[in-house]
């Protein structure tokens, strides 16, 4: 085999192997969008009982998640943000690109005081969803996200009568 014929067929061995990688991005990049929404559609659902005008309300819009390695003018990662309002203070659920085997984490903004805490909530394998707080160099708090968990977390909003 001469050089020109190897080249040829190392160029095609590339090219398959892109086709097929952008074939798998695609389809993680689907499964992320349509497990955000879902997710969000639940919070919804669990919080409907006590939407109420001015003290709880839900809202969603349009969002492109983007990294400082990809602009949002580049970004391929359409999805939607979702923010709560509980008595004025918004809490907002943003979701971070993709990450390797479509990864699927989001910013939870507006519920840690901690200087150096964040909230985010992470896709788990098996569809569920883990919450996660960090504070510091500590490891960080999991717990299993449903209705009640969320609400608890909330309930820290909301300003207490003071005797």
């Amino acid at each position: 085999m001469d050089d020109i014929q190897q080249l040829g067929e190392m160029l095609g061995h590339y090219a398959a192997s892109e086709a097929h990688k952008k074939q798998v991005f695609d389809s993680q990049s689907q499964v992320w969008a349509r497990r955000i929404h879902e997710l969000f559609g639940q919070i919804e659902a669990w919080l409907a009982p006590v939407l109420s005008p001015g003290l709880l309300e839900v809202h969603r819009e349009p969002y492109v998640a983007f990294s400082p390695a990809l602009p949002v003018e580049a970004s391929t990662f359409k999805s939607e943000k979702l923010t709560l309002l509980i008595v004025g203070k918004p809490v907002e659920f943003v979701p971070d690109v993709m990450g390797g085997n479509g990864t699927i984490s989001l910013a939870v903004i507006g519920l840690t005081a901690a200087r150096l805490g964040s909230v985010s909530l992470v896709g788990e394998a098996s569809g569920g969803w883990q919450w996660r707080k960090t504070n510091g160099l500590k490891d960080p708090d999991i717990v299993a996200l449903d209705g009640n968990f969320l609400a608890a977390q909330l309930q820290s909003l909301i300003p207490r009568e003071r005797a």
